[in-house]
């Protein structure tokens, strides 16, 4: 396979650790309650491509999103400034990371990523997302975004791990994606798809 163009992280949910630092969300249910669980994932993946593709550009992507508890404070940075503190933490060097800041949910993320691909002259980037996203993600791009669908090629976060650390990752996955919670949003997602495909679904 050839080079990618670009390495996307599609942002998840977000929270606040012991110290007070705004991080992405673990594969685990407690995180689950805060949002769309697996962003640390999609961190540790992005980190595994970049290595795989050192030249490569890294998007951020997200501005303060809408998948956040009631309550949580306005203040808190992007969701894209936050993707990129994690990865400059994994090893990423800053001055490959591209910020994009505008977007807040899923179909705003890819409105964006066809307006910079667009700009960039982009032919292939690799999109991350986590497993349980996938199919909602890949619906969307080919009922709305048919440029996208020659361009982007979405990837589970969990299947990067996986095939690069089969050890640490493995089991960690299969626990997640065996337990209830797991079985609640992967239904809600299905839920999704169909709504893309039969047209009722409200993209905003």
């Amino acid at each position: 396979m050839e080079d990618p163009d670009a390495i996307v992280v599609l942002a998840g949910g977000i929270k606040q650790d012991p110290s007070g630092r705004w991080v992405s969300l673990d594969l685990s249910e407690g995180d689950n309650a805060l949002g769309a669980p697996g962003g640390k994932l999609r961190i540790h993946a992005a980190a595994v491509l970049s290595n795989r593709w050192p030249q490569v550009s890294v998007v951020t992507s997200g501005g303060k999103g809408s998948d956040v508890p009631e309550g949580t404070p306005e203040d808190r940075p992007p969701l894209a400034e936050i993707l990129r503190d994690e990865l400059v933490q994994s090893g990423v060097s800053v001055d490959r990371i591209i910020l994009e800041q505008r977007s807040n949910s899923t179909y705003q993320q890819l409105q964006e990523l066809e307006t910079l691909i667009a700009e960039k002259k982009w032919k292939q980037v690799q999109l991350i997302t986590n497993r349980y996203h996938l199919a909602r993600l890949t619906a969307m791009i080919e009922a709305k975004f048919p440029v996208l669908a020659g361009v982007a090629q979405p990837l589970s976060a969990e299947e990067v791990l996986i095939g690069a650390d089969p050890e640490r990752w493995e089991i960690l996955i299969i626990e997640a994606y065996e337990s209830a919670w797991m079985k609640e949003r992967e239904m809600k997602e299905a839920q999704g798809v169909e709504q893309i495909k039969n047209g009722t679904y409200q993209f905003r």
